[in-house]
Order: structure tokens, then C-alpha cells, then sequence
């Protein structure tokens, strides 16, 4: 007993020495927040250099001029240059929507779904805090009705219902992000 305790100690020690802390991170687009629209984000590392990306989006603005009422989450792999949560990424996303926006002249209700690549940096601020820039494009299916919420006397409602396939940027985030 004695000699494999022996044994496995320095196994044990040396798998002790190579394992690395996998901290979690938990995000808040600043990006967002400027425009009204409510997000957040986690982030989980799932290896020595790949993490798993999910947020949400909320916007629930609508006035008499202004509606930006969107619903929205979005998945995404990123691939880490050195370790998760530090440095350079890219990733792949995907992306679904239901909207509710437009103006005092055009309002479009429908949903969305894409997907699209990823490129970023995230910078340490201090102990558990980071800073992080990312942008992506992406393509989209769109399915919307467009209407005029003040038509003129002489026109009716006009409805359009449109499908189409769009090319846009598709993340553009600045975050803030705390590590648990």
C-alpha cells in the first residue's frame, strides 16, 4: 500500500500543477444599453481554448414615433488564442429575433435568424473584471409585414409582407465582463 501511495502521489501532484481554473463570465453589452436594449450574456469555457457564448436581448421601447420592440437571443462558440476570457477570439454565431420596430412613417413586425462569423479581443481590467470588442457580419432570413401606422386620407393601410436574405453586421459589442 505504502509503494503505490508512493506512486500516485507525484501523479496526483503533477496532474495538480497542470489544471488551470476555468472561471465563467457573466456580460453586459454597454453597446446595448445606449440604445434602451437590456442584455446579457455568459460565457463558459468548455476546453483549454473554447468557450460557448449565450445571450438575450430585450428592447422594449414603443412610442408614438419610436418603436424598437425586439426579442432576441443569441449562441456562439468562440475559439480563444491563448486561454478563455484573455486576448484574441473568433467564433461563429447564431442568432433569432422577433421585432416590432419602425418609425411615425414605416413599422415592420416580423422575425429574424442567422448566423455568422466572429472576431475580438478581451482585455483584463482588474482581477475578475474584463473589457472586451466584438463585431461580426452575418446573413439573415427575414420575415416581416411592413405597414404605415399614419396613412394619408387618400391611402388605405397598405400591408407588404417580405421575405428576404440579408447580409449585416451582425454582433457589435463593447462589454463589460466579471468572472466567477
Amino acid at each position: 500500500m505504502k509503494k503505490i501511495l508512493m506512486l500516485l502521489l507525484p501523479l496526483f501532484a503533477l496532474a495538480a500543477s497542470t489544471a488551470s481554473a476555468q472561471y465563467s463570465a457573466v456580460r453586459v453589452n454597454a453597446l446595448c444599453l445606449a440604445t434602451g436594449t437590456l442584455h446579457a450574456g455568459v460565457d463558459v469555457p468548455v476546453s483549454e481554448k473554447w468557450s460557448v457564448d449565450v445571450s438575450g436581448y430585450w428592447n422594449p421601447i414603443s412610442t408614438e414615433n419610436l418603436r424598437a420592440k425586439v426579442l432576441g437571443a443569441a449562441v456562439g462558440v468562440r475559439r480563444w488564442r491563448s486561454e478563455p476570457h484573455t486576448g484574441l477570439f473568433w467564433g461563429l454565431h447564431a442568432t433569432a429575433a422577433c421585432y416590432r420596430v419602425g418609425n411615425r412613417h414605416d413599422r415592420y413586425n416580423g422575425w429574424t435568424a442567422g448566423i455568422g462569423p466572429t472576431v475580438g479581443y478581451a482585455w483584463k481590467l482588474a482581477g475578475r473584471w474584463r473589457f472586451s470588442l466584438e463585431g461580426g457580419l452575418g446573413v439573415y432570413y427575414m420575415d416581416d409585414t411592413r405597414w404605415k401606422p399614419h396613412p394619408s386620407p387618400v391611402e388605405d393601410v397598405l400591408l407588404r409582407h417580405r421575405r428576404r436574405i440579408v447580409l449585416a453586421p451582425a454582433k457589435l459589442e463593447a462589454s463589460f465582463s466579471y468572472l466567477f
